[in-house]
């Protein structure tokens, strides 16, 4: 039974979203945060869930300017060595993104394997809203300023 245009034109989008979600994401790993940021719109908001004492990248960036100076910190401090996109899933304009991200930490030295997951907001083929998820209390502990008992 031939596709239906509607379904054609979702399969088309849906493609579209995962090219643009691959090349968001290597951007974000190689530390090009112009490209990074090009993906959002000029008044997004990206959230970096977390609390402050233990990740003082947590908090929220506004605006294209404010998201890729972010990005630019996190290469400063951190060596970003690979990551993986290991689940995409769309529903209209939201996007969840679950990924793993293989990060040293040129503070303590440490190297570790971190998932994350993503949540998205898309309008007019722009991301407008990125909430970022990752384990704070693992990180803590790679950067030293959690000590396990």
């Amino acid at each position: 039974m031939p596709e239906t245009r509607t379904a054609h034109l979702r399969n088309q989008r849906q493609k579209a979203i995962h090219e643009a979600i691959d090349a968001l994401y290597a951007a974000r790993n190689s530390g090009d945060s112009q490209e990074f940021a090009s993906y959002f719109s000029s008044d997004a908001r990206m959230v970096i869930v977390g609390n402050p004492a233990m990740s003082p990248g947590s908090g929220m960036r506004m605006g294209r300017e404010g998201i890729a100076r972010h990005i630019d910190m996190l290469h400063e401090i951190n060596e970003y060595r690979g990551y993986t996109i290991d689940n995409v899933v769309i529903d209209g304009d939201q996007v969840a993104v679950r990924w793993t991200a293989e990060v040293r930490f040129l503070d303590s030295g440490r190297t570790g394997s971190f998932e994350v997951l993503d949540h998205l907001r898309i309008k007019d083929g722009m991301i407008v809203e990125m909430t970022h998820f990752y384990d704070t209390g693992g990180m803590g502990i790679m950067r030293g300023r959690i000590k396990i008992a």
